[in-house]
C-alpha cells in the first residue's frame, strides 16, 4: 500500500487559481474523501494525484518518492471518472480486457478480470455495450476496470452522483468492502456531506483550493472549525442564531426569543458571532428539570409543520420571524404528533452550552466556549 502526501500545490486554469498552495497527508491503506462544492478544485487535485494534470509548483509524493513528473502509466494509480470513461464501441468484458494490457502477465490476466466481476457484481454485464446499462450499472463496469488493475492507489471521482437512493447506498457498501478486502489507499470525491460521512476514514473539507480542515467524520461533527465545515458536515443542515459577544459574553438580540440561563462565556475578541445548533440537539424544555439540566440557551418557538422522516420527527420552528429545524426521536408509531407536538403549538425549546457551535462573523472562525457563570 502507499502513502500520498501533496506539498505545496498550486494549480491555474486560465490565469485563475484553482489549487493553491495545497498540503495534504494521505496515509497508506486509508479511505480519504476531498469534500467540498463544485469549483473548490477536488477534481483537480485528484487528477494531479493521478498524473493527469501537472501541478505548476509543489510537489506529489508517494511512499516518499517524488512522482510530479512521472507519467500517470507508471503511478500505479488507477481512476474512476465522473462519466465512467467506458468505450462506447466494446462490450464490458473488452473494456475490461485492454484496462489490463500490459499491467500483467496473461497467466494473471484472467485471475484478475474474474475478481474484479466478482467484487463489482458485473457477471451478467460482460457482453452489453455501455450505451445498454444504467447509470448505477456503468458505474459498477467502470469500477470493476479500477478493481482489475489492483493499484496501489485508487482515485474516485464523484462515483455515486446522479444514482438513485438505493443504487447509490449499495454501491457505498460494495466499494466500502472492496477497500477493505483488496489492499491500496482510496482517495474519493464528492460533494455530498452524507456520502462522506458514511464512507470516510477521513474527511478533508476543501474550499478554494485548498483544505480547510482535515479529521475523522465525528472530529469534523462535533468540532468544525469554520462556518464552511459546519454547512458542509451534518443531515440535516445546522441552524443558525445571530448574537453578539460582548465583554467576553454571548449577548442574544432583546428582540430574540433566545435567552440563556446565564452568561455565556467566549475566549475572543468582542464582535458579531454566528451560533450553530445542530438539530438534533434541541430538546423540549418542558422535558428537562430546570436545575439540574445544566448551562445551556432557551428558544421560544412556535410549531410550522412536523414530518416523520424513518425513525424521526422533523419539526419547523418559527421563532421571532427565523425557521429552525429540530429533530426528535418518535416515540410512538402512526401520528406524526406522537411527541405530543401539534402546529400551532408555542413551546421552549433548550440546547445544552456544550451542542452549541461559536463562530465569528467576520472571521468565520470557530470560537471556543468557555466556562460559564
Amino acid at each position: 500500500m502507499t502513502s500520498v502526501h501533496l506539498c505545496g500545490l498550486k494549480k491555474s486554469f486560465a490565469g485563475q487559481i484553482v489549487i493553491d498552495n495545497l498540503d495534504l497527508t494521505i496515509e497508506s491503506g486509508s479511505y480519504v474523501v476531498l469534500l467540498g462544492p463544485s469549483g473548490c478544485g477536488k477534481t483537480t487535485t485528484l487528477r494531479m494525484i493521478a498524473g493527469l494534470d501537472t501541478p505548476a509548483t509543489g510537489k506529489v509524493v508517494m511512499n516518499g518518492n517524488d512522482v510530479t513528473r512521472v507519467a500517470p502509466r507508471k503511478r500505479d494509480v488507477s481512476m474512476v471518472f465522473q462519466n465512467d470513461g467506458l468505450y462506447p464501441h466494446l462490450t464490458i468484458e473488452q473494456t475490461l480486457r485492454l484496462s489490463l494490457q500490459g499491467r500483467c502477465a496473461k497467466s494473471e490476466l484472467e485471475a484478475r478480470l474474474s475478481d474484479a466481476v466478482r467484487i463489482a457484481g458485473v457477471g451478467d454485464l460482460l457482453g452489453k455495450l455501455p450505451r445498454q446499462l444504467s447509470g448505477g450499472e456503468s458505474r459498477r463496469a467502470a469500477l470493476a476496470a479500477t478493481v482489475a488493475k489492483k493499484t496501489a492507489v485508487r482515485l474516485l471521482d464523484e462515483p455515486l452522483s446522479g444514482l438513485d437512493v438505493a443504487v447509490r447506498e449499495r454501491l457505498q457498501r460494495d466499494i466500502l468492502q472492496w477497500h477493505q478486502r483488496v489492499p491500496g489507499t482510496t482517495i474519493h470525491v464528492t460533494h455530498d456531506g452524507s456520502e462522506a460521512m458514511r464512507m470516510a476514514d477521513q474527511i478533508a473539507v476543501m474550499d478554494g483550493g485548498r483544505i480547510i480542515q482535515m479529521g475523522t467524520p465525528d472530529q469534523l461533527y462535533d468540532q468544525p472549525q469554520t462556518i464552511a465545515v459546519a454547512k458542509a458536515i451534518g443531515t440535516p443542515t445546522m441552524n443558525w442564531l445571530q448574537a453578539e459577544l460582548v465583554d467576553g459574553v454571548i449577548q442574544m438580540s432583546e428582540q430574540s426569543d433566545v435567552s440563556s440561563g446565564s452568561a455565556l462565556r467566549v475566549a475572543a475578541p468582542d464582535g458579531p458571532v454566528w451560533v450553530g445548533v445542530r438539530p438534533k440537539a434541541f430538546h423540549n424544555s418542558t422535558a428537562f428539570d430546570t436545575s439540574a439540566r445544566g448551562q445551556g440557551i432557551t428558544i421560544r418557538a412556535v410549531i410550522q409543520d412536523c414530518r416523520i422522516v424513518e425513525e424521526s420527527n422533523e419539526v419547523i420552528w418559527l421563532a421571532n420571524g427565523s425557521r429552525f429545524l429540530a429533530v426528535f426521536a418518535r416515540s410512538g408509531k402512526g401520528s406524526k404528533l406522537s411527541i405530543g407536538l401539534s402546529v400551532g403549538q408555542e413551546l421552549s425549546l433548550w440546547v445544552s452550552a456544550a451542542d452549541l457551535h461559536v463562530f465569528s462573523r467576520v472571521t468565520e472562525q470557530r470560537l471556543k466556549l468557555g466556562d460559564v457563570g
